[in-house]
């Protein structure tokens, strides 16, 4: 019994695939992460890390890293957090932070860190919702639309405004929106004088799930309702396109945001942490 890691996204697709996908929403990013970089999405030059706990054939953990982003930690048993650290160090990987279920990452933080002179700090606090029922808010004025291949350099101004806001690295902003759109997972609200004025965008559907996210709207357009708007509409194509359980994650520090997704029908799952490492 032990983690093995590997840089093939097959290999450890085929190890975890039933692991995932007996929660595909606790388990929405790894699932979507898997299906972005077999259709070839990269988020950096240096190379993506996965693994796999197996346990006498079966197997009980997953992690994966996608630089620049911090390492995953999927499902990771407590007793196998040292055995882990271990092996990622052995390896030499370089591990930027952890993110994952709150009582794992603060396990992992102090094996990783431990003896060393790196430190853990919390970049972000973040809870998973799923979607009840959707309730639309009404009395927002305008209307939802995909976004198209025009929208492009707006959306990309939005996308790194969104990422700068939350302290999140912007990796090939340009890529993930034209493939977003052309896929037509982008949406934009208008208000009545046909101006943008917010953007939600979707995951594609895996294993009959589809999270919604980014959400952003521009400073000078906050505080009408325009973002809860743009959310149900992308939330309702998202439906349409298949999927039987949507989801989305807030920063917990934001409570405007976390009430505003429970009035349009989405409720608590789960909290994560980030850490982020540094000398």
């Amino acid at each position: 019994m032990s983690w093995r890691l590997t840089h093939d996204v097959e290999v450890f697709a085929a190890q975890v695939s039933d692991l995932l996908s007996a929660d595909p929403v606790e388990h929405t990013v790894p699932l979507t992460v898997i299906e972005s970089v077999r259709g070839g999405m990269r988020w950096s030059d240096l190379e993506m890390l996965f693994g796999w706990f197996d346990e006498g054939g079966i197997v009980r953990g997953a992690v994966l890293m996608t630089p620049p982003y911090e390492l995953l930690l999927v499902v990771v048993p407590l007793d196998t957090v040292a055995e882990l650290a271990g092996a990622l160090r052995r390896r030499r990987a370089r591990v930027p932070g952890a993110q994952g279920d709150i009582a794992t990452v603060t396990r992992f933080a102090e094996a990783f860190t431990a003896g060393t002179s790196v430190r853990a700090a919390t970049a972000m606090r973040m809870r998973l919702y799923a979607l009840s029922d959707l309730r639309s808010p009404s009395g927002v004025p305008g209307r939802a639309r995909p976004a198209t291949q025009n929208d492009v350099d707006r959306v990309v101004a939005w996308m790194r405004a969104f990422h700068g806001e939350v302290d999140v690295p912007a990796a090939d902003l340009e890529s993930t929106v034209r493939a977003q759109i052309a896929d037509g997972r982008l949406w934009l609200w208008h208000d009545l004088a046909g101006t943008a004025v917010a953007l939600a965008g979707r995951s594609g559907t895996v294993a009959r799930m589809a999270r919604v996210g980014p959400v952003y709207t521009p400073p000078e357009h906050r505080r009408r309702g325009y973002g809860a708007a743009v959310t149900a509409a992308v939330t309702a194509d998202a439906l349409r396109a298949g999927a039987d359980r949507v989801v989305l994650f807030t920063d917990l520090d934001n409570p405007i945001s976390n009430s505003i997704y429970q009035r349009i029908g989405y409720r608590p799952v789960s909290d994560r942490r980030v850490v982020r490492f540094s000398a």
